[in-house]
């Protein structure tokens, strides 16, 4: 997969029905769009997963407006802007991809997005070394607590370092980055953060997805958001399915079919689960 975004335009999407008031709907007519987008996840080598938590564990996953989570860090919000972020930046099994296909488009909802090979740029090889430590904490998104589950806070490192196995000057990086949730836990890994977000701002670019487009995201890459947009809830507003993937299945004990059941309850259960992720606690 390519480190920037894959955006594939003119996709058939049909006849398009309104957009629902509710992100936990089904019909025939999404079957032949999800088919579409698990053959696109094929032709990248991916295996499409969802997560136990989030929206009941569907696999294509509706993105709508919903008038309740209007204010909220989720993507079903409309009136505040979404931070920038990867795909569950906390879950140790997180995303490699992020398939959105737009089945109706809106001109005014804007998808922000920036690359790590831009930002690192932008920092200071000692923070570029402090981002890479187990320094910071991250917190559960909203879309895994719709039932009241209990917030947690995970240790992690921003960016991981990837050689090219003959000179350190050729390195690369992935990030493992939200916004909103991330903070430093001490003095050094803030002024990092702060140097992370000051050059982000440098970074960040725009897209509308318009009927048709079909957005790829490398989550170990690429971070994204949403710049906030008006919602009318009256069936023309914006509808986008998404579908998340990855590259390698997590263990056994980890999965159910296409759905990652990750605990995210017990904190002894998830010590032994992050135990042996690079991002996390060990």
């Amino acid at each position: 997969m390519d480190r920037t975004i894959t955006l594939i335009e003119g996709i058939d999407v049909g006849d398009v029905p309104q957009t629902p008031n509710t992100t936990d709907i089904d019909s025939s007519y999404l079957d032949g769009i999800r088919e579409q987008l698990m053959s696109y996840a094929s032709e990248h080598g991916l295996f499409p997963v969802s997560y136990k938590q989030e929206q009941k564990g569907k696999l294509i996953q509706n993105i709508l407006p919903i008038k309740k989570t209007e204010t909220q860090q989720i993507s079903t919000s409309s009136g505040v802007e979404l931070g920038l972020h990867t795909e569950l930046a906390f879950h140790p099994y997180r995303p490699s991809a992020v398939f959105l296909l737009c089945l109706r488009g809106d001109s005014t909802a804007v998808t922000t997005y920036a690359y790590v090979d831009d930002i690192v740029k932008h920092i200071q090889p000692i923070s570029l070394a402090i981002l890479t430590r187990l320094w910071y904490v991250t917190t559960l998104d909203d879309s895994f607590r719709t039932g009241g589950e209990e917030d947690m806070e995970l240790y992690c490192s921003i960016l991981r370092e990837i050689n090219d196995g003959i000179t350190r000057s050729n390195s690369l990086y992935e990030i493992t980055f939200d916004e909103v949730l991330m903070r430093g836990t001490n003095k050094q890994a803030d002024e990092a953060i702060n140097e992370l977000k000051a050059a982000i701002k440098l970074c960040v670019k725009e897209i509308v997805l318009k009927t048709g487009d079909l957005l790829i995201l490398n989550n170990k890459t690429t971070i994204h958001g949403r710049r906030p947009f008006q919602a009318r809830y009256d069936g023309t507003d914006r509808w986008v399915q998404r579908m998340l993937a990855v590259y390698t299945l997590p263990p056994g004990n980890q999965l159910d079919g296409h759905v990652i059941t990750t605990p995210f309850a017990k904190k002894k259960d998830l010590h032994e689960v992050f135990k042996n992720k690079y991002a996390y606690l060990k």
